[in-house]
C-alpha cells in the first residue's frame, strides 16, 4: 500500500507522467526540428499560416495520442507545457508566439476533451478542429498585442499571401480568408481523426496497455 501511494502524484501514476514526459517531449523535437527545418525549406509559406498549420496538425495529432495513454484532466494541457518549455530552447531565441500557439492549442484539445468526460472519435475530431483553428485567429491576436498592428493590416497580408499560395485572385478576399479558415478545420479534424486510430493501435501493441 506504501509503494502504491508513493508512485501516485496529484492523481497521476509515475507511468502517467512519464507518458506526459515522452509525449511533450515528441510534440517538442518536432517544433524544434521539423518547424525549424520547414521555414528554412519553405520561408515564403511561412507567412501564410501553411508552417503553422502543418505543426498544429502534427502536434494536434501527438497531443490527443498521448491523451490516450494518460486519460485524465489535465494531461493534454501538461503535454503542452513540456512542448512550450522545449520550445524556448530554439536556436533562434525565445519567441512568444509560438509558445502561446502551442499552450492555445494544448488548452483547446483539454477542455474539449475534459468536458467530453469519455472521449469517443467525434470528440477527437472536434478537438482537432478547434485547436487547429487557433492557427488562423493567431496571427490577428498576437500582431495586435505584441506589435499593435491592427486586424485590417493583417487581413491584407494573410489575403496576399493566401491568394499567391492558393492561386486565387486577390479580389476574392473573402473567399481566399474562408478557404485559409476551413483548411485548418480540415487539417484538425483529420489530425484528431488519426490520433483516435493511431492512439489505439499503439496501445494495444504495449504490453500493460488495455486495447
Amino acid at each position: 500500500m506504501v509503494k502504491e501511494k508513493a508512485t501516485v502524484f496529484a492523481g497521476y501514476s509515475l507511468r502517467d507522467w512519464v507518458y506526459v514526459a515522452v509525449f511533450g517531449a515528441l510534440w517538442g523535437a518536432a517544433e524544434l526540428t521539423l518547424g525549424a527545418y520547414l521555414h528554412v525549406l519553405f520561408p515564403p509559406m511561412a507567412d501564410t499560416f501553411m508552417i503553422g498549420l502543418i505543426m498544429a496538425g502534427l502536434g494536434a495529432v501527438i497531443a490527443m495520442v498521448g491523451r490516450q495513454f494518460v486519460p485524465r484532466g489535465g494531461a493534454v494541457f501538461m503535454i503542452g507545457i513540456i512542448t512550450a518549455l522545449l520550445k524556448t530552447l530554439s536556436l533562434g531565441g525565445i519567441k512568444i508566439g509560438p509558445v502561446v500557439a502551442i499552450l492555445a492549442e494544448a488548452f483547446l484539445i483539454e477542455l474539449t476533451l475534459t468536458l467530453a468526460r469519455q472521449p469517443i472519435r467525434r470528440h477527437f475530431i472536434l478537438a482537432g478542429s478547434l485547436a487547429v483553428s487557433w492557427n488562423f485567429f493567431h496571427k490577428f491576436i498576437m500582431m495586435r498585442i505584441l506589435y499593435g498592428k491592427g486586424i485590417e493590416k493583417v487581413y491584407v497580408k494573410m489575403v496576399v499571401d493566401g491568394s499567391n499560395v492558393l492561386g486565387i485572385d486577390v479580389n476574392y478576399g473573402l473567399l481566399v480568408i474562408g478557404l485559409l479558415f476551413l483548411m485548418r478545420v480540415a487539417v484538425g479534424a483529420v489530425a484528431g481523426w488519426l490520433a483516435w486510430d493511431l492512439g489505439g493501435a499503439v496501445r494495444r501493441r504495449l504490453p500493460g496497455e488495455v486495447g
